[in-house]
Order: structure tokens, then C-alpha cells, then sequence
């Protein structure tokens, strides 16, 4: 089993160190794992910071992404011989002035794995608490989907990202404001992500956190996930998004037999960026 969405202490809303998150990867017998820091890029908002050895470090500084990889190198060559392999990624917030808003050497950094991910509509991060409405607010249901998704799929045509992160996350909250609705509003948009993905080799994970919160799917939803392989999609991941070590791998299970139920028979793992096939085991436990 793998998890590709893990959140250690370097990202400031996470807790629990790398070497923690590993342990109970291996207590819960997970194969290999993806640490993906928060790499928040809109400075109009106040989480563009990392911690580093209890310190707050702009995640614009180059800094903290070298003191980052070389403790996920070194986890990894600790883990490795005991049958955990540790990969080195990052969750970048796509804003459309994203070039400017990156390390000054995270184009030269070797990462594994690099996830996209939708937090914000106009600067507001529709996935926090108290925050959300503030933007759903401002548009109609299907006013929200299009702006979403036209964002999304900029930043799958950016060509920085090897996945694109909880693809439906305006669900999270918007299910409430707007009502059931909201889980229809990416049929009129699937084709043209899936066609972006598709030409730009991008894939998607499937988000296991909802069912942590009381959701009856992942993100994205049983539905997403058919269209996307019906679509071509053939790149795709698990995540629990786990930002404490308890979390870890957490219904990793569930999102495996979702792909199965849609048809694909492999997962994507990655290294130094490139995506490798494993096949998805025909019993799972």
C-alpha cells in the first residue's frame, strides 16, 4: 500500500515530525510514502510560511526547502532497509502569478513528486473553515464550478505538476452552502480537464481526508473517478492527506477498490519526478 499525500510538521497547520509519520507507516505495513510540505504561493493571505526547527520560514525562501529535502533523503535512507521507501514532494497552491511566488530554487530541486492543488478562489481559501463562504458568496453554483475549474486547468497546462490534488475540494464546504448541486457542477468541465491531462501528462490522486471528516466519498468521488478513466486518464495516486501521524494511510484501502470498481488495474508511484506502473493487487486487504 502506498500514501501519497502526507503532511509533516514543516507545513504549519500538520503536526508530528518526518521520523514519526515513518513509524506509523510501517506499524500499518504501507510500502512507500510521499511527504508533500504546504507550499502556499498567495502573500495577500498569511500562511506562506513553513516551520523550520520551530522557526517560521517564508516558503519563499530557499532555505527551508534544502533543510526539507535532506531530511526526507535521509528518512528515506533509514527506512528503505526496513521496507519503507520515503519520497520527496511538495503541494504547491496554484495562483495564476505562481511563477513569482516560488523558492528561488525550486526549479533546480529534484523532487519526486510535485502535487497542484485549488485552495483559493480570490484569495480566499475555500477549504477552511470559516473562510469558504466568504467566496461562494460571490458567484452562483455553476459561476463557482467554471472559475474553479478554468484554474484548475491552468495550472495542469503550467506544466509544473506531475498530480493535481483533491480535484472536487469546493465540495468540502460547498456542498452545505450551495446543497447537492455542487456535486454535478464537473460534468460540464470533465472533458476539458481530462483532455488537459491527458496532453500534459498530468494524473490525479484520489483524497481519502473526507472520509476522516464524515463524507461518504473521497475526493475526488466515485463519479470523477470513472470519467477520468472512461476520459484516458491513466495517471493516479492515493493520498490520505494526513496531517497528523495517526493518519496516516488512513482509508488508502477504500480509494484502492474505487479504482478497481473504475477499471484501472495500476497505480502510479514516483521518482525524481516520473511516474512508474504498479499493479494494483487483484485482493485487497
Amino acid at each position: 500500500m502506498f500514501d501519497y499525500h502526507i503532511h509533516p510538521n514543516y507545513s504549519i497547520d500538520a503536526e508530528g515530525t518526518i521520523e514519526e509519520f515513518c513509524e506509523v507507516a510501517l506499524s500499518k505495513g504501507l510500502r512507500e510514502i510521499a511527504f508533500t510540505t504546504h507550499l502556499d504561493t498567495d502573500n495577500k493571505g498569511d500562511d506562506c510560511f513553513v516551520n523550520v526547527k520551530g522557526k517560521k520560514v517564508s516558503t519563499r525562501s530557499s532555505l527551508w526547502l534544502e533543510d526539507y529535502e535532506a531530511s526526507i533523503r535521509s528518512a528515506d535512507e533509514k527506512y528503505k532497509d526496513l521496507g519503507l521507501r520515503v519520497r520527496f514532494g511538495v503541494e504547491v497552491d496554484y495562483i495564476s502569478e505562481i511563477d513569482g511566488a516560488l523558492p528561488e530554487n525550486f526549479y533546480s530541486t529534484e523532487f519526486d513528486i510535485i502535487l497542484g492543488s485549488m485552495h483559493l478562489i480570490d484569495h480566499i481559501a475555500i477549504s477552511a473553515t470559516g473562510r469558504a463562504e466568504a467566496a461562494f458568496k460571490n458567484y452562483s453554483m455553476e459561476e463557482l464550478g467554471r472559475k474553479y475549474y478554468t484554474l484548475l486547468i491552468e495550472a495542469v497546462e503550467s506544466g509544473l505538476f506531475d498530480i493535481v490534488a483533491h480535484i472536487d475540494l469546493y465540495r468540502r464546504f460547498g456542498q452545505e452552502f450551495y446543497g447537492d448541486g455542487i456535486r454535478e457542477v464537473w460534468k460540464l468541465h470533465i472533458s476539458d480537464l481530462a483532455n488537459a491531462m491527458r496532453r500534459f501528462n498530468v494524473g490525479f490522486e484520489i483524497n481519502t481526508s473526507p472520509l476522516r471528516r464524515g463524507q461518504e466519498q473521497p475526493m475526488p468521488e466515485a463519479a470523477i473517478i470513472n470519467e477520468l478513466h472512461d476520459q484516458g486518464v491513466s495517471i493516479v495516486t492515493v493520498g490520505s492527506d494526513a496531517h497528523q501521524p495517526q493518519d496516516v494511510g488512513a482509508d488508502i484501502t477504500t480509494a484502492f477498490l474505487l479504482l478497481k470498481e473504475a477499471g484501472f488495474s495500476n497505480i502510479s508511484v514516483f521518482e525524481r519526478r516520473k511516474a512508474v506502473d504498479q499493479e494494483i493487487p487483484n485482493h485487497i486487504v
